[in-house]
């Protein structure tokens, strides 16, 4: 067995021949799904619904990709470090009273926030606009988002593209006086950096028309702040479909006659999976694609892919006040708006002692620079109030949810990268989905599964 690993990897051989491997090692399904974050998952369990027979190839230790949740040892409370909110969508409700775990609706905000410079540690008097100001700026967003429903269930452009999705959103604010929305479409945003110069295509794709709805209403959470308890339930559901710890290594997709082959590297040794179907859901950059037989369309496509960092963390002994969330604010900058790299909000947490904290970068990051910038923060602000702190600030947690926002250029978008990529749906055994095919939003991506779950039934057949 290792010498067929080996071979394949130094001569890149793609004919995968189930008669050089062990019966056992080798999995016959109807679809292999490659990720098991919030997309994957959710296609391998509707899959399976429907009587078809699957595999997830999951990279990681568990199911839930983004989702993480943090259980203090001491109290045993849960933090949700990754995904916390979602949407009013049926296939929200759906999906977690399948499996027993109750919802909750919660505020839109945490209190009135305390804001901070960060760069400096100093409180800033901030005094928002007016609710007048901002219920006025939400009904002008609303009214120009409305004339795009199309983007509000995936990238389905109209070409030429117009000319306001490709304007940086700080000039779309300005054209249409959105000023006093701004701080909202940061705090809530974050992860989409560097803000105002997105593509505003990229912020109607987030900010869309279901979060407003969501706004006015409150968000869904899960009542035991364990957001991760849904992704253990569908791993058991799964149960030995789920292959975790697990990469593909080779794979060919073009097969003339016959199902897809993929040569997976596994906990268990190498596996051989032949499957009619590949669904994928990673973060299509092609540093994640090692192992695919990618064609030139593919390439040249994922190619061109850019993306954002996001990362959050649990930390005690901060010395800093509980009640208050504190929220960024760049003095002197563009509408408030901070630049970044650095720390976007440090709130308190369901576990008293434990404060929540989220970063964002316009790139990836080291970590350990990350978590020094968030603590050198910290300090700054305890300087600034003088706070005599006894003890350091430290993680119990930390979670790096890079790559975020998959994006690429406005030239990109206009010369029809998308209509292009989503050409690429059922070419060469494989349907694909994910943040890259959409936007970074779990509630959303179900329901966008549900959508081009028909056309996988179909190729099937």
């Amino acid at each position: 067995m290792q010498s067929i690993y080996e071979s394949i990897n130094e001569t890149k051989v793609l004919k995968l021949d189930p008669a050089n491997f062990s019966p056992e090692d080798v999995i016959t399904r109807d679809v292999c799904v490659i990720g098991g974050g919030c997309s994957g998952a959710y296609n391998a369990l509707r899959l399976q619904d429907f009587g078809k027979s699957v595999v997830v190839v999951e990279k990681r230790g568990k199911l839930g990709g983004h989702a993480s949740t943090y259980t203090d040892s001491d109290t045993g409370g849960t933090i949700d470090v990754g995904v916390i909110i979602f949407a009013h969508l049926e296939e929200v409700k759906n999906l977690f009273h399948r499996f027993d775990i109750p919802l909750k609706t919660v505020p839109t905000t945490l209190g009135a926030p305390v804001y901070i410079d960060f760069a400096t540690g100093q409180t800033i008097d901030l005094t928002p606009p007016d609710q007048a100001a901002v219920g006025a700026a939400f009904q002008r967003y609303s009214d120009q988002l409305s004339k795009y429903p199309k983007i509000q269930a995936g990238f389905d452009l109209d070409y030429p593209i117009p000319e306001d999705l490709l304007l940086p959103f700080g000039d779309f604010v300005k054209k249409y006086s959105l000023d006093a929305l701004v701080m909202t479409v940061f705090a809530i945003c974050q992860g989409y950096s560097s803000l105002l110069e997105l593509s505003t295509l990229y912020v109607f794709k987030y900010f869309n028309a279901v979060l407003l709805n969501t706004l006015s209403r409150g968000f869904l959470t899960t009542e035991r702040s364990n957001v991760g308890e849904l992704y253990e339930k569908v791993a058991k559901k799964l149960a030995d479909h789920v292959l975790l710890d697990s990469s593909v290594i080779a794979m060919n997709r073009s097969v003339a006659s016959g199902p897809a082959r993929l040569l997976l590297k596994t906990p268990s040794g190498c596996k051989l999976v032949l499957a009619r179907k590949v669904v994928s859901t990673i973060p299509h950059l092609t540093k994640n694609l090692d192992g695919f037989d990618l064609s030139i369309d593919e390439r040249s496509l994922f190619e061109q892919f850019v993306h954002s960092a996001f990362y959050a963390g649990v930390l005690r002994n901060t010395h800093l006040p509980a009640g208050a969330p504190i929220h960024a604010v760049g003095p002197g900058q563009p509408h408030g708006v901070p630049e970044l790299p650095g720390v976007y909000a440090i709130n308190p947490s369901s576990v008293s002692g434990l404060l929540q904290v989220y970063y964002g970068s316009p790139y990836e990051l080291m970590e350990d620079r990350v978590k020094a910038d968030i603590l050198t923060s910290i300090q700054r602000i305890q300087d600034a109030r003088g706070i005599s702190a006894t003890s350091a600030p430290e993680f119990v947690a930390f979670e790096n949810h890079t790559p975020f926002n998959m994006m690429v250029s406005k030239d990109a978008i206009q010369s029809g990268f998308y209509d292009k990529l989503y050409k690429l749906q059922g070419q060469r055994h494989t349907f694909y989905n994910g943040a890259s095919f959409h936007t970074q939003d779990s509630s959303l991506l179900w329901q966008f599964t549900e959508q081009i779950l028909p056309k996988n039934f179909e190729s099937l057949q």
